[in-house]
């Protein structure tokens, strides 16, 4: 049973944006007005939902996030952000909650405006439908190519005055054009704890680093994706600051939340058959292993490779020695499932055969230690197969 935090009702329905029946039209109700921030795509074309977001979210309190999947509703010009306002004013009047307090999240086509009437038609069926249990109506309408719902939700270690734990989880949506900064994604993130929005933001801004910001799917940079956190307060527990035993504590949760809606995102990359996962130590700074992970994470010849099953290492030092990093080559090893393939400037592969088999499992971890500092990091992709390009060969049909 997933312990949804306290205060919060889900919906999820189709109104027609997408073919077949199938649910596209996504509601996120608060019972009062919460603690809020969000983190944004740094993509220069930014959805106009996105716009609207980051102005609202300035005064740090939402209540309401109404996110419909199918059309991205970026690059729409002038008629495009009048098409999102007058779904917002409709929705914020049938909710009686301040427009202020909504906020809006697309996703889907670029290049196409929203169908307004579907949209405002269906909303009342949609609040009709909100119910705590409707959490997994809300990850399904928020998919487009998507192969399952992304949800998780934990109890934290913090107790609300000795009894009951705060609660932390969220949903996702990602499979395509993932090249976080941010990683087309959206992420809801709630929590009853009661916290201090600097220390809210903080929180978000160290668990999306280390989660969405450590997956890459093709590269490509998205201009809707949207990462939002919204605490309600109903968890009654002293304050959380910035700086407190209890802060750690919640940061932990909530990085543990988004790191496995992120691997989820990794693992259900457009036409993937295995996850990987790139393990980067001795790295000089965090910076160089970020580099050196994300480089061996985009290359396309590395992620054929895992996809043909092929043990063929030197891509993947090929894609490390091209980054600027600094390490002396000399010293580099490197594993992959847990085999040692590389040192001292040579193959160390002792049974070809043995690594073949271990390729074929859904879980690949390659291992690079630069043996040139302290620093490590971990970054999560996916192999690259001819489902991919048909998917987004005919991704508008």
């Amino acid at each position: 049973m997933l312990m949804i935090p306290r205060g919060f009702k889900f919906s999820g329905i189709s109104c027609g944006i997408k073919d077949k029946g199938r649910k596209d039209l996504a509601l996120i109700y608060a019972t009062h007005p919460c603690v809020a921030c969000g983190m944004f795509t740094q993509n220069k074309f930014k959805a106009y939902p996105v716009l609207i977001d980051i102005a609202r979210l300035k005064k740090g309190e939402a209540q309401v996030i109404l996110a419909n999947s199918g059309c991205a509703n970026a690059l729409t010009g002038k008629k495009g952000e009048e098409d999102a306002l007058e779904i917002s004013r409709e929705l914020s009047v049938l909710l009686d909650v301040k427009e202020s307090h909504l906020l809006l999240a697309s996703t889907g086509v670029i290049g196409e405006r929203l169908p307004v009437e579907k949209i405002n038609k269906n909303l009342p069926l949609l609040i009709e439908q909100l119910e705590e249990g409707g959490i997994a109506d809300a990850a399904e309408a928020i998919m487009t190519t998507d192969t399952f719902p992304k949800i998780y939700f934990i109890e934290t270690k913090i107790k609300e005055r000795g009894k009951k734990s705060i609660r932390v989880g969220g949903i996702a949506k990602g499979a395509g054009m993932i090249s976080p900064q941010l990683a087309t994604m959206l992420c809801f993130l709630f929590t009853d704890a009661c916290i201090e929005r600097e220390a809210l933001k903080e929180s978000l801004r160290i668990a999306v680093e280390h989660s969405f910001n450590r997956i890459l799917v093709d590269g490509d940079m998205s201009t809707n994706d949207t990462v939002v956190a919204l605490a309600s307060g109903l968890a009654r527990n002293p304050r959380i600051k910035m700086g407190s035993d209890n802060f750690s504590l919640f940061t932990e949760s909530l990085s543990e939340v988004a790191r496995e809606l992120a691997k989820m995102i990794a693992k259900d990359g457009e036409g993937a058959t295995k996850l990987i996962e790139i393990r980067v130590n001795g790295a000089w700074d965090e910076k160089d292993a970020h580099r050196a992970a994300r480089s061996i994470a985009r290359s396309p010849l590395v992620k054929t490779a895992i996809y043909g099953e092929d043990p063929n290492w030197g891509r993947i030092l090929c894609a490390l020695g091209q980054v600027k990093v600094k390490f002396n080559p000399h010293r580099v090893t490197l594993k992959i499932q847990g085999i040692k393939v590389f040192e001292n400037l040579a193959p160390v592969i002792n049974d070809r055969q043995e690594l073949i088999n271990k390729l074929q499992e859904k879980k690949i971890l390659l291992e690079v230690d630069l043996r040139h500092g302290d620093h490590r990091t971990v970054f999560w992709t996916c192999d690259l197969t001819e489902e991919y390009v048909k998917i987004n060969a005919h991704y508008h049909t």
